[in-house]
C-alpha cells in the first residue's frame, strides 16, 4: 500500500499521539504504532483478533485479554485496511469493538466470522460506514 493513501487520515490520527500515552496498546499495537511513524505502512491488511492463533501470517494485533474497547489505542489503523476475525464465541464483542475502529477512520473495515460463513462489510473502500 502506498504511504500517500488516505495519509490525511493517519496523519490526522497521528498528530495527538504520545509516548506517554494513557490509553492501552493492544498486543502488537505499539509496534504499529512505531511503524506508522516511521512513515511504513503494512502491505497486507491488518487483522484484529481476540485469539493469538489468528492471523498469524498478517500485520495484527491481538485483544486476548477482555479489556474496554474504549481504553485502548488504535489510531494506527487510521487508513489502513482492517480485517476483524473472530469466532463466533466472540461475535457479541464485535459491534464495540468496531465501533472503536471506525473512530480511527481505517480505509475499509471488514468482519470476518471464522466458524460460520459470514463476512460483513463495516466500512467499504468507498468510505461508506454500514454499521
Amino acid at each position: 500500500m502506498a504511504l500517500t493513501q488516505n495519509k490525511a487520515a493517519w496523519l490526522g490520527a497521528a498528530k495527538h499521539y504520545t509516548h506517554n500515552n494513557t490509553k492501552r496498546f493492544p498486543a502488537y499495537g505499539k509496534q504499529l504504532m512505531e511503524q506508522r511513524l516511521a512513515g511504513q505502512v503494512p502491505p497486507n491488511s491488518v487483522v484484529v483478533a481476540f485469539e493469538w492463533s489468528i492471523g498469524r501470517m498478517f500485520p495484527r494485533i491481538v485483544l486476548a485479554e477482555p479489556v474496554p474497547f474504549g481504553n485502548l489505542e488504535l489510531r494506527y489503523l487510521a487508513g489502513l485496511d482492517v480485517m476483524l476475525a473472530y469466532r463466533d464465541k466472540d461475535a457479541s464483542r464485535v459491534p464495540e469493538l468496531a465501533q472503536a475502529i471506525l473512530r480511527v477512520n481505517p480505509r475499509s473495515l471488514l468482519a470476518f466470522a471464522m466458524d460460520v460463513p459470514k463476512n460483513t462489510v463495516l466500512k467499504n473502500l468507498a468510505g461508506e460506514v454500514m454499521l
